[in-house]
């Protein structure tokens, strides 16, 4: 008796096991598939006007299932989506095309129209190294934020060579009583595919979006224009 009830005890064990492991590897594949990056229709990026800056340049990736993405620091070829409309959940909307015009509804239900060639929205290109970068790009942020109150940052980074970077910012606030400025320095060695940038600072490894901005009419990429983690960059030179 006692042998037969270890048996079945055995067996009702290893049957708890199976099922345990099933269901683990069940709910991992479903969670792959709501974590995997959305098949994207193309990249863009909009003119957008605000405060305190006059105008300013936002990269916008629209995917094939409707929906649209304003584009931030994480690579959308690596991007959690659930992840992504939790923590930035303005970010998200949804998209359809009508002959040249593009319609975007934002997550509160508003609606803005862009069509290519009228100054307001333009195509962005992947890296493919057709085209070579300039040596040094910036971006300035910043203004007039009142009561006296200005505000200037300016980011920069310079790619040496092919595979070097340096990059530094210097910023600082000035108001009727007081100014403070700072500066900081820092650079590695970098690679860029397709929609992402790779900075190795050697003790890290940090990877963005990345794309080329446009120009002229039709069209086509410029290497006068980048965009890195969602963020406008102009050459220097």
């Amino acid at each position: 008796m006692k042998v037969k009830h270890l048996a079945i005890c055995l067996a009702v064990l290893g049957f708890a096991l199976h099922l345990s492991a099933a269901k683990t590897k069940n709910g991992s594949a479903h969670h792959k598939s709501i974590t995997a990056a959305r098949a994207v229709e193309g990249w863009y990026f909009r003119a957008v006007s605000g405060y305190p800056a006059a105008i300013s340049f936002e990269p916008v990736v629209l995917f094939k299932n409707g929906e649209y993405f304003d584009v931030g620091d994480e690579p959308v070829e690596t991007l959690n989506v659930g992840a992504a409309k939790s923590s930035r959940p303005k970010a998200w909307g949804t998209w359809k095309k009508t002959g040249d015009t593009f319609y975007l509804t934002n997550n509160s239900g508003k609606t803005h129209d862009y069509k290519l060639g009228a100054g307001n929205w333009f195509p962005a290109y992947p890296y493919t190294g057709a085209i070579k970068l300039k040596k040094g790009y910036e971006k300035v942020s910043g203004g007039d934020y009142g009561n006296g109150t200005n505000a200037l940052v300016i980011n920069k980074i310079n790619f040496i060579d092919a595979t070097h970077f340096t990059e530094g910012s210097n910023g600082g606030v000035m108001t009727p009583g007081a100014t403070a400025w700072k500066k900081t320095a820092n650079g590695g060695t970098y690679k860029i595919y397709g929609n992402t940038i790779e900075l190795n600072y050697g003790s890290k490894v940090i990877r963005k979006s990345f794309a080329l901005g446009a120009t002229g009419s039709p069209a086509h990429a410029t290497n006068t224009m980048i965009f890195i983690g969602g963020d406008a960059y102009t050459d220097t030179e």
